[in-house]
Order: C-alpha cells, then structure tokens, then sequence
C-alpha cells in the first residue's frame, strides 16, 4: 500500500507504514448516501481492495441520513476489514456503543477507544500475518 492522503467531502483517509488505514472524519458533517460511497471508494483504492485494519476517528460531531446509514452497512459487507478500532470522544459513549455492538453480527473484531495509541496498538495485534 502506497503512504498516501485522500480527502473526501467528509474524511481524511490515508494508509500508514503498518498497512493500517486511518479514516478521521470533519467536524460538522452531514453525511448522505453518496459520502458513505466515496468514501467506501477511497478505502478500496488504498487497500488496493484487500482486507485491511481500520482506525476511525468519529470525535467530532457529525450525522447520517437514514439512507447513508443503510448504504454504509452494505458498503461494509464489500469491504474487506480485518479489524475496526473505533475512537469517540467520551468513556460513557464507549460503554454504549460497546453493549450496542452486542446485538451486531460482524465478521471481524471491532473495539471503540477515546485514547489513540491504545486503539492503535489493538490493531497492530492483528497485523502479525501482514
């Protein structure tokens, strides 16, 4: 994967030494289905559409339509995710999300964190075999 930065209308993307694509959202977004395409794009592109370890940033405010939200969970099926770590901006959001992400079938590990490096070296745990 090549080191590079690609900004959508509502993300910074970039793919880093360790394979690991860091995606950090803008403050004060609204997002709709074409963003939850584009930026599904740009993942595919830096992955060069094999699976991939994903750091998100979401701590900032933003929102999705209901459409985005819909086309973000087929877009997830196509993606190809090792692993999610997830950071938002509070412990008690973390508590939620974490007992909301039981009723969720994945087919990988996902973790939310509010510190960086903690959820970065989560990740790297799975990176053994890269």
């Amino acid at each position: 994967m090549d080191s590079k930065s690609i900004d959508t209308r509502i993300a910074n993307v970039k793919v880093d030494e360790n394979k690991i694509i860091h995606i950090t959202f803008f403050n004060a977004i609204d997002i709709d289905d074409f963003d939850v395409l584009d930026l599904n794009l740009v993942i595919r592109n830096l992955s060069k559409n094999e699976p991939s370890l994903k750091l998100v940033d979401t701590r900032v405010k933003w929102s999705i339509s209901p459409v985005a939200k819909k086309s973000a969970l087929a877009q997830n099926k196509l993606n190809k995710t090792l692993a999610r770590a997830i950071l938002v901006s509070s412990l008690p959001k973390v508590a939620l999300f974490s007992f909301l992400k039981k009723f969720e079938t994945k087919q990988y590990p996902q973790k939310y964190f509010t510190n960086y490096e903690e959820a970065y070296t989560w990740l790297l745990s799975f990176n053994w075999n890269r």
